[in-house]
């Protein structure tokens, strides 16, 4: 006979019952787990749309702007230089957009193509003068200075007008940017060629060369004649005909040094005294100089013109009274 099985003892019992009670908790934690597994992956997943939405939502809403069709050489410009992402990124900026037509005056201005514009090496640093960050709307636009993603340069806000430059369309959200068309590319120092003149606008009767330069002889001329004048006693005429040389060059000089700036488009600068105010160039040039705005205020290109007038009516005059004496005034 087969022996009988020994009753269990109160140590086996023991065992089968915690081994019991330890698989009927995993069977109720099993599909607790799953369905927090479930929720989980519902919540990454959805996470993963949302951040996906938003992201194709910036990038559509940029490609939105950057397709206006008034806008279509600053996109290619963006593109150019790189700077999609970005605009791209979801932060908030506001962008000052030339348009088409701004680009077109800037090419015939400089007297380069399309292409030579966005073929610039510094075509980076000048997209990035339009931009500012934060949201900037018409609002809340106030008169002064205000910081660039340029980073080295701020642009000027003056009522509506940046730099000069008119808003044309303003307070375009689109995505993450707020828009504001103007009718002007924006510059900073040194950035760009200054607008190139012929030798004929320059020196036209009616330009303002002729004048401007004459009046500037004309002063150097006077005041160089009644110091030499009471110094040797001869006349203007006599001192001419005696140091033509001396008159020749310096002639030259002084003509040289005030039309060569507008004869080069290289550095930006203008010599048309009458603009030279605003050029931000020639703002940076004058920066930390003795010859500063409270002193430009009070010899400013109209008093300069005035003066200029009065020592061409004044040596003229010395000239018909000298001759009619037969010797010099002083």
């Amino acid at each position: 006979h087969s022996p009988l099985p020994s009753p269990p003892t109160h140590h086996t019992m023991a065992s089968i019952a915690a081994a019991a009670q330890l698989s009927s908790r995993a069977a109720i934690a099993g599909p607790r787990r799953a369905a927090l597994t479930r929720r989980t992956n519902r919540g990454i997943s959805s996470s993963s749309s949302s951040a996906s939405a938003s992201s194709a939502s910036t990038t559509t809403a940029t490609a939105a702007l950057l397709t206006d069709p008034e806008l279509s050489i600053l996109s290619a410009a963006v593109e150019r230089a790189g700077l999609a992402d970005a605009l791209t990124s979801g932060k908030a900026l506001t962008v000052f957009a030339p348009t088409d037509a701004a680009f077109a005056q800037v090419c015939e201005d400089l007297q380069l193509s399309k292409e030579e514009v966005l073929a610039r090496e510094n075509l980076a640093a000048i997209l990035t003068y339009h931009v500012v960050d934060g949201t900037v709307t018409s609002k809340d636009l106030k008169d002064g200075a205000v910081p660039t993603l340029n980073e080295r340069f701020m642009l000027d806000i003056k009522g509506t007008t940046v730099n000069s430059a008119a808003i044309t369309a303003a307070d375009i959200t689109v995505g993450n940017l707020t828009v504001h068309k103007i009718d002007q590319v924006l510059f900073p120092p040194w950035a760009a060629p200054a607008k190139v003149q012929t030798p004929q606008q320059v020196l036209a009767f009616e330009g303002w060369a002729p004048e401007v330069v004459n009046g500037r002889l004309a002063m150097l001329g006077f005041l160089t004649c009644l110091v030499q004048e009471v110094a040797t006693g001869h006349s203007f005429t006599q001192q001419f005909g005696e140091n033509f040389g001396i008159f020749a060059a310096q002639v030259q000089l002084w003509a040289f040094a005030s039309l060569a700036p507008s004869f080069s488009s290289n550095e930006g600068y203008t010599a048309n005294p009458f603009t030279m105010s605003a050029s931000r160039t020639w703002r940076e040039v004058f920066k930390g100089s003795p010859w500063g705005p409270e002193q430009q205020a009070v010899f400013n290109p109209q008093t300069e013109q005035l003066n200029g007038r009065a020592a061409m009516v004044g040596i003229a005059s010395l000239i018909v009274v000298e001759t009619v004496m037969g010797h010099a005034l002083f």
